[in-house]
C-alpha cells in the first residue's frame, strides 16, 4: 500500500467524497482493496465446492468494489468500508449463486432449501410456514435479501452452513466441507430453521 494513503481516515476520504476530488477512487483502493481478498478467503470452501472461476470472481468482487465506490451516499449508509464488504459480497454471492445454480441444474437437482425434515416437507417449506418468500431463489435480488436477513440474524457457523444449504448442498457434503460430523450439522440445521422463521416473520411483517 502507497505510504501516503496508509493512515487516512475515513472521514478524510468522507471529505474527498463530498468535493469530488479526482483522485479519491485511488485513495480508497489503496486503503480497502485488502476486502476483496478477504471476503472472497471468507467463502473460500463453498468456492473450492463449486470450483468458481477464480479470476471471474475476482473480477466480479472489483466490480462490487467500484459500485460501493460510485452508490455511496454520503449521510445515508453505513461507514465506507462496511458499505464496500457489503457491496462486494453480493457480487461474490451472485457468482456462488451461478455457479451453483448451474451444478444444481446438471444434476436435475431442485435448487432450494431441499434439506429433509421430520414431518416430511423441504426446509424453505418449514422456515417459511406456506408463506414462501424463498420460493424464487433464482432471483438475484431475492437471494441476496434472504442471505441479508441471515447474515443479521445467524452466527458466522451457522451462516456458513446456510450458504451451503441455500445453494443445494446437503448436510452430509456440508459436514465434510467444514470438518464437522453430520449430527452437528444437523442440529446447525435445526436452529438455522428456528431463528429463520422467526426472522422472515419479522421481516414479512415491516
Amino acid at each position: 500500500m502507497n505510504q501516503k494513503y496508509e493512515d487516512i481516515t475515513e472521514n478524510e476520504i468522507i471529505s474527498l467524497l463530498g468535493e469530488n476530488d479526482e483522485n479519491v477512487n485511488n485513495v480508497i483502493y489503496a486503503k480497502y482493496h485488502y476486502l476483496i481478498d478477504a471476503i472472497i478467503r471468507k467463502h473460500y470452501r463453498i468456492i473450492n465446492l463449486y470450483q468458481i472461476d477464480r479470476d471471474e470472481l475476482l473480477c466480479e468482487a472489483s466490480y462490487g468494489f467500484s459500485d460501493g465506490i460510485h452508490c455511496f451516499q454520503i449521510g445515508k449508509n453505513a461507514s465506507l468500508k462496511t458499505f464496500l464488504s457489503i457491496c462486494i459480497e453480493r457480487r461474490v454471492l451472485k457468482i456462488i449463486h451461478k455457479y451453483s445454480t448451474n451444478k444444481v441444474k446438471m444434476e436435475k437437482s431442485n435448487l432450494s432449501l431441499d434439506y429433509p425434515n421430520e414431518i416430511g416437507k423441504d426446509l424453505q417449506d418449514v422456515l417459511t410456514d406456506g408463506k414462501d418468500p424463498l420460493s424464487d431463489l433464482t432471483s438475484v435480488e431475492t437471494y441476496n435479501e434472504v442471505v441479508d436477513i441471515a447474515k443479521n440474524n445467524l452466527s458466522d457457523f451457522e451462516y456458513e452452513v446456510f450458504i451451503y444449504m441455500i445453494n443445494g448442498t446437503n448436510y452430509k457434503a456440508i459436514a465434510k466441507a467444514l470438518d464437522k460430523t453430520p449430527k452437528q450439522i444437523d442440529n446447525s440445521i435445526q436452529r438455522i430453521k428456528s431463528k429463520m422463521r422467526e426472522a422472515l416473520d419479522k421481516s414479512s411483517c415491516k
